[in-house]
This record gives C-alpha cells, sequence and structure tokens, in this order.
C-alpha cells in the first residue's frame, strides 16, 4: 500500500469519527435543551411567594380588626370571631414558613413567628411587669402565634374565664396587641423588599450553588420537612426522649390545631415542589425540573415516587384525625406510622432530588436523616 492511500484512508477514518460523533452523543442523552430554570423561579416568585405573603398580611390585617373589635366590646361572640381569624392567620402563615431566606432571613420569621412550645411563665412575666422587649432573645419563646394560642385558648380554662382575663388585665390587653402589630409589621417589610427589588434578584440568580435560589428553595423545602418531621411529630411523639411521649410540646397545643398545621405544612412543601401557585394552579415546579432530567427511581420516575409518598404522608397524617396530643397518648403507633411515612420522603427530596439537581443539601438537622 503506497503512502498516499495510507494518508486517505487515515483522513476518511477520523472523518467518520467527527461526523458520527454528535450523533452517538445526541442518542445517550436525548435531552439537549435546558431546563427553563428562570421560568421555574419566575412562577414560584410571582404566583406562590408573594401572593402568599400578601395571604399573611391580609389575614394579619382581619386578626388585628377582629382584636381591636373584641377590645372594644369583649363579648364572648367577640372573642370566637377573633379565635376564627387567628386560626386563619395561623394558617396562612405555614404558607410561608419553607421561604426562610433573603428578606424573611433578615426578620428572621421562623424564630420570631413560631418557637414552640411556648413559654407561658415568661409571658405572663412581661404581662405582669408591663415592661418587656420583644426582640430580646429571652422573648423569642414568648411571642408570635404560639403565645397568642395559649391567651386565646389558656389551659384549662374556659372561654368565659378567658374573656374575663382580657377584661381584668390592660397590660394583657396590650401585649398581645403588642404580639399581633410586631408580626404584621415584618410581614409588610417583607413583601415589599419582594416587591421591591428582591424578586429580580432571586430570579435571575439562575445557578444550582450554594446560594442559588434554587439552592435556597429546596434548602428551606428539606429544612420544613425535617421541623415537619421532627419538632411537629416526632419530638411530642418521644422520638427524642428515648420514647417518652411529650405532647406539651405539640404545635398549637392549647388551641388543639397540630394535625391541621401539620398538614399545611405538607402542602406549603407540596406546593414549592409542584410549582403550586396559591390560586391552586400548577405551573413549572421541581416536578418538572426531575422530569426533564429523566431522574428514575427504582421502577419509576423520581417525580413519581415523591407524588406517591406525598399522597401516602397526607393519608396517615390526615389518619390522626384529632388532638395529636391525646393521639400521641391514647394511639402512638397511628401517629408513628405518619412519621415514618414523612421520613421515606424526606429520603426522596433530600437525598435523591438534589443529588439529580446538583444541589448541596448546607442545613445541618442534626438526626442523620
Amino acid at each position: 500500500m503506497t503512502m498516499k492511500k495510507v494518508i486517505l484512508i487515515n483522513v476518511l477514518f477520523i472523518f467518520t469519527i467527527l461526523s458520527c460523533g454528535p450523533k452517538d452523543k445526541k442518542q445517550l442523552e436525548p435531552n439537549t435543551e435546558p431546563f427553563n430554570k428562570a421560568g421555574l423561579l419566575e412562577n414560584i416568585t410571582y404566583n406562590l411567594i408573594i401572593p402568599s405573603y400578601q395571604n399573611l398580611s391580609n389575614a394579619l390585617d382581619s386578626l388585628n380588626t377582629s382584636y381591636n373589635a373584641f377590645k372594644l366590646n369583649p363579648t364572648l361572640t367577640a372573642f370566637q370571631t377573633l379565635k376564627t381569624d387567628f386560626n386563619l392567620a395561623y394558617q396562612v402563615y405555614h404558607q410561608i414558613s419553607p421561604f426562610e431566606f433573603g428578606p424573611a432571613e433578615q426578620e428572621v420569621v421562623r424564630m420570631n413567628f413560631n418557637v414552640f412550645p411556648t413559654d407561658t411563665v415568661q409571658i405572663k412575666n412581661n404581662i405582669l411587669n408591663g415592661s418587656y422587649n420583644l426582640s430580646a432573645i429571652s422573648n423569642i419563646d414568648a411571642k408570635g402565634f404560639p403565645a397568642l394560642d395559649f391567651l386565646f385558648y389558656g389551659h384549662s380554662k374556659t372561654e368565659t374565664q378567658l374573656v374575663q382575663s382580657f377584661i381584668n388585665s390592660t397590660a394583657q390587653t396590650n401585649y398581645v396587641s403588642d404580639l399581633i402589630n410586631e408580626m404584621r409589621s415584618k410581614v409588610i417589610s417583607i413583601l415589599n423588599t419582594w416587591r421591591n427589588t428582591y424578586r429580580a434578584t432571586f430570579v435571575n440568580s439562575l445557578g444550582t450553588d450554594v446560594g442559588s435560589s434554587i439552592g435556597f428553595l429546596v434548602n428551606q423545602l428539606n429544612y420544613e420537612l425535617d421541623y415537619l418531621k421532627n419538632a411537629k411529630i416526632g419530638i411530642p411523639l418521644g422520638k427524642k426522649s428515648l420514647d417518652v411521649p411529650l405532647p406539651q410540646k405539640c404545635e398549637a397545643y392549647y388551641g388543639q390545631q397540630s394535625v391541621s398545621y401539620a398538614l399545611a405544612t405538607l402542602n406549603a412543601i407540596e406546593s414549592i415542589y409542584l410549582g403550586r401557585g396559591a390560586n391552586g394552579n400548577n405551573g413549572l415546579g421541581f416536578d418538572d425540573y426531575l422530569d426533564h432530567l429523566k431522574a428514575n427511581h427504582t421502577n419509576g420516575t423520581l417525580n413519581a415516587a415523591i407524588n406517591a409518598q406525598f399522597a401516602i404522608a397526607r393519608t396517615k397524617l390526615n389518619a390522626i384525625n384529632g388532638n395529636l396530643a391525646n393521639q400521641i397518648t391514647a394511639n402512638p403507633t397511628l401517629v408513628n406510622t405518619a412519621y415514618v411515612e414523612l421520613v421515606k420522603l424526606l429520603v426522596l427530596l433530600k437525598t435523591d432530588m438534589p443529588s439529580h439537581l446538583g444541589v448541596i443539601i448546607t442545613y445541618q438537622d442534626g438526626d442523620g436523616d
């Protein structure tokens, strides 16, 4: 074979490799188009985050209005209306709890709004002294929704006795006003920051690294699920106390809304995952992102597994059906079943999902899950 023929064969071989390479790569990676991360962030910002903060602001305004009406005319009927508005505001709060970044992180919303169990001794001392600094660390667990839960529902007190306690104490009346107004002020500040400046910052952060908007969402989504699993179910059930139940550590212990708020938390997490807006409509979410990546799990898709586990966890929480504190004592197996299903959901969202998205989980829950 002449040198000229050898060169010609080599050139043809190289040309064949180059022409086939991209086709082979396309066959191995059929989804070459990048996912619309900007669309996901825009959907969650404009259809979920901002409307949810607006909903909470409206609910707190309604709570403030009904409380002012009760102060002017402290009747049993006015008190019952007040408690209805309180429960609604507390319920709506869970829509924004997973967004503890940016403006909410600056205001430290979770620590200021929902530390439980509340410190009833500190609350009573604050009212007795008539002087307090709600920004002080010592008052973190003596304010927010849990403190109002105690003051509006009490423990072993009738509604008539609770109404009388407000009539008898101007200091108590003023304390509640201060608690409500602090939350209103913080929510208005957060909402204005989102609308004026932070929304553009958030939507334009298109990476998945630490400090990115997607990184924030995935981490806070999982933090909230950890918080649901541990603080709202596991700790009262005795998971951190050698199986000794601690029902008094339930969220909303006095108003007995623990199961309702646990479900509200699960719904808030699911809404972020699905990109489900405050109006109930589904837009671009992490479910679409995982499907775009063709993320698999066992014999199906990861998205299908996550959706199925959300449904199972919700069913088990609904099965508790009543006062969580009482069920922990009377039927701990039922509560434990819900806890186990939440653990399974956490594994999918905290381990499987981030590994496909390239997101690093940066918070520490301390229990190894």
